[in-house]
């Protein structure tokens, strides 16, 4: 039986897995294949603008996650995986981002620093949001969803208070990643107390309801 996401990954060459600009390029087309309905395309479209992203192709999760485990078998460095997941971001696609939070999660833990995911999904989440203005809530819940589902070190209340004190999207991060944390352990009375003080915009109820939901 045909497999035409197969047969594309497959055509791969080993100049394209060694020039990262060519490699993105590579999954970049692959994402549609697949994808039967054209009409779609426009909504789809639309979507993607609405939320932020440069675009929204609609390609389904699980092609997804055989793009991923494709690249974890080609590519055996982590430090060119953690180069691959900069330059999705960078590029902001929505299937970048998903594919980003499926790479990171399943990236091997450093037993330097523990909490490495989350700082490195929270310098992503800054830098993104200095050139773009603002970041998806549904970007950042993917990634600590798919962190949660490989059982990744949850966040370190420091690294949660000082998001706290951060731009707009770090806040909303660290409320997420400490709401998790509650979830398996609580949190100290300090962190209640921040949380309780923190300054979030108008608008945004689901963050205001998570925070709730913690201080209660």
């Amino acid at each position: 039986m045909e497999d035409p996401l197969d047969d594309h990954l497959s055509s791969i060459n080993n100049r394209v897995l060694q020039k990262p600009k060519l490699l993105l390029e590579f999954i970049r087309e692959a994402y549609p294949i697949g994808i039967p309905a054209l009409s779609l395309k426009s909504t789809t479209d639309r979507m993607g603008l609405d939320a932020g992203y440069s675009f929204h192709l609609g390609a389904a999760e699980p092609e997804l996650r055989r793009i991923a485990s494709w690249i974890f078998t080609n590519i055996s460095q982590p430090e060119k995986i953690e180069n691959i997941i900069g330059r999705l971001w960078k590029r902001f696609g929505r299937e970048d981002l998903v594919l980003s939070s499926i790479l990171l999660a399943n990236l091997p833990e450093k037993t330097t620093n523990q909490n490495w995911k989350w700082i490195t999904l929270a310098d992503l989440i800054s830098h993104v949001e200095r050139k773009r203005g603002r970041i998806p809530i549904e970007v950042m819940l993917l990634h600590i969803e798919e962190m949660a589902r490989a059982d990744c070190s949850l966040i370190e209340e420091e690294l949660g208070s000082k998001l706290l004190q951060g731009s707009i999207a770090e806040r909303y991060l660290g409320i997420l990643g400490i709401h998790q944390l509650s979830k398996k352990y609580g949190i100290s009375q300090p962190i209640k107390i921040q949380l309780t003080n923190i300054d979030l915009p108008d608008g945004d109820s689901l963050i205001r309801r998570i925070r709730d939901k913690i201080v209660e």
